[in-house]
């Protein structure tokens, strides 16, 4: 399906939007914390955190961090995709609702995009043990350029598809996805069960707030197929 815009183009966040991950991002980093012999980090902080480039997430939490910090948590996280480390198991499961939600967009002729901050390097494999890889034109992770709420990534998603501001929403969790939609120009779609409060979202420029994936799919058709639901143009 085409508009005179271009592509109609819906981005999805992953951790927090489309996967239930939080706690299990949570308890790895306080593991290679005590692993790295640094002070225990705040649970809630670091939950608060998810959506933020690397770099950023570990200065967040370890405010002095240099190269030798680094360093260390690079080579646990290494350690723990080796085999030479044990770690708290990866608890990831879809939200409900999340692949019909896909699949409904998907048949209607939508492209699909994944907008994370995380790296490439595990993304296919966790899409595809989902069963949703299948779903994503287009895939762009923080290793691709600068990260949310840069505008970059998501605007490389928009290039790729052939879409414009007008047919485009962006959906996530977090004030980094939503200031990365309205910094790019597109429509940002806010849900209510991920790591931010829904008054932070709404601050952030949410143009709409949902509360289950069934209304993620009404509200991404009616903004970008009427132009009365475009208060993003």
């Amino acid at each position: 399906m085409k508009t005179r815009n271009g592509a109609l183009l819906a981005a999805f966040d992953l951790d927090g939007t489309l996967l239930d991950s939080a706690g299990a991002i949570v308890e790895r980093v306080i593991a290679c914390w005590e692993a790295c012999g640094f002070p225990p980090p705040d649970p809630v902080l670091a939950r608060r955190i998810i959506g933020l480039p690397w770099k950023e997430s570990v200065l967040a939490l370890l405010p002095d961090a240099g190269p030798k910090e680094f360093a260390s948590i690079r080579a646990f996280y290494d350690d723990v995709r080796e085999g030479r480390r044990t770690a708290p198991p990866v608890s990831e499961t879809l939200f409900d609702g999340a692949r019909g939600t896909l699949q409904y967009l998907h048949e209607r002729g939508f492209t699909l995009a994944i907008v994370t901050s995380r790296n490439g390097d595990r993304l296919a494999e966790i899409l595809q043990g989902h069963g949703i890889d299948e779903f994503f034109f287009s895939c762009k992770t923080a290793d691709l350029g600068p990260a949310k709420p840069d505008p970059y990534l998501l605007r490389a998603a928009m290039a790729e598809a052939g879409a414009g501001t007008e047919t485009t929403v962006m959906i996530g969790d977090t004030t980094f996805d939503i200031e990365m939609a309205v910094n790019a120009g597109a429509g940002a779609v806010g849900v209510s069960w991920g790591v931010h409060e829904v008054g932070e979202l709404r601050t952030a420029g949410a143009h709409r707030i949902v509360e289950s994936f069934g209304e993620v799919r009404d509200a991404v058709v009616a903004m970008t197929e009427s132009s009365a639901e475009r208060p993003f143009s």
